[in-house]
């Protein structure tokens, strides 16, 4: 899959995803350190990522309607759960491809997620 980390993500998070081999462009590699939230998500929508994120923001549809993005991962992630979440953010790629995620926000924790779509 491809996926554009926010720059809130875990450098261990990116370490983690690419080792699953998928493709990651981070914040820093595009330029965007800093930026706002709306132009986070209109690069991952114009590069066709899924925005992957530890900004609990993204969650709210009302802001980010999920029928307008590539798909978002929301990670609700700290350093005392990050092997408990990145165990179920695997399980969640592993039941979903690219095109399923397409129009969709998943909540990760680190005893479920749950997945809405658009």
């Amino acid at each position: 899959m491809n996926f554009f980390a926010d720059e809130c993500v875990y450098p261990s998070t990116v370490t983690v995803l690419r080792s699953w081999h998928h493709n990651v462009e981070t914040a820093q590699d595009a330029g965007l350190l800093g930026r706002e939230d709306p132009i986070l998500l209109a690069h991952a929508v114009q590069q066709g990522r899924i925005l992957v994120t530890n900004d609990l923001d993204f969650g709210d549809i009302r802001h980010y309607p999920p029928s307008h993005h590539c798909g978002v991962i929301v990670l609700r992630i700290r350093p005392k759960t990050m092997d408990k979440v990145h165990a179920m953010l695997q399980r969640l790629l592993e039941a979903m491809t690219q095109e399923e995620m397409q129009s969709a926000l998943a909540i990760v924790e680190a005893m479920k997620y749950r997945v809405r779509r658009g």
